[in-house]
């Protein structure tokens, strides 16, 4: 579900970074990345005590306030920005929970238990042996295999110094995350022993690599940090570029509209 994906990115930021050197000034990291070997635009990270920014060179951006939990997704090709809340999840918990009654999403959770279980079960994380640097920064290969599917490659790195209370909120508001979504069933079961696998992997990622394999066709990702700033981050950065216009969140409107 495309519009949990950031989420899920943001779950595997805290579990990826579980034994980080700490500091108290604000961090921005900068990235390239790829898509299938060709270049797909810079990656930049965002982080201060309270607020987490990202943007992606496809043009859609994060903003987590971690005070009030608030997670906010920006298009900058549509110049439109939607919120998602800890109280949206529980509505679309609770509009789910009615929903199964019905046959059809019966089905569709029982496909998607067994979707989970099979991807949860199958999932390994182990260090290949590989050190290297990236950015000037030590650290060691880690891989990840999802699926038969899909894989990932991490180059973790314990030099790289995090904000000690963005690391405690954010913490603190992927614990609340996942419990708001305790009543996604099967995804979220997955979800936990996914993050429970990651927690074997200490420190900040540097380096990713994905490779996406459904036999007809092939996708590989790539970011590589190429710049680490530790200088103050105005308090724009928190904000939605001005002009842009709010729209619903997607997540409620497709499960209402599918109701119809």
């Amino acid at each position: 579900m495309r519009h949990l994906f950031s989420l899920s990115t943001f779950c595997v930021l805290a579990c990826a970074s579980a034994a980080l050197s700490k500091a108290a000034d604000d961090l921005t990291v900068i990235s390239n990345a790829t898509t299938n070997g060709k270049p797909s635009g810079t990656e930049t990270q965002y982080i201060s005590s309270d607020h987490i920014r990202t943007t992606q060179g496809s043009g859609t951006e994060i903003i987590i306030n971690l005070k009030t939990g608030v997670m906010t997704n920006i298009d900058d090709k549509k110049k439109t920005y939607y919120n998602m809340t800890k109280q949206d999840l529980e509505n679309f918990q609770a509009k789910m929970n009615e929903k199964m009654n019905d046959p059809k999403m019966k089905q569709a959770m029982a496909m998607m238990q067994g979707m989970s279980n099979s991807m949860a079960s199958s999932t390994e994380v182990k260090k290949t042996g590989v050190s290297r640097k990236i950015a000037g920064f030590a650290c060691e290969e880690w891989s990840i295999k999802m699926s038969a599917m899909m894989t990932m490659t991490e180059c973790v790195t314990n030099d790289l110094k995090y904000p000690v209370q963005s690391w405690a909120a954010l913490q603190e508001f992927s614990a609340s995350m996942r419990k708001s979504m305790s009543g996604f069933g099967p995804s979220a079961k997955a979800g936990e022993e996914f993050a429970e696998k990651m927690k074997s992997i200490h420190g900040f990622p540097v380096a990713t690599s994905s490779l996406v394999d459904a036999g007809i066709t092939k996708m590989t990702t790539t970011s590589e940090v190429i710049e680490v700033r530790h200088t103050a981050i105005p308090d724009s950065t928190w904000e939605v570029p001005a002009g842009f216009i709010k729209v619903d969140n997607p997540m409620m409107k497709a499960f209402q509209d599918h109701g119809h």
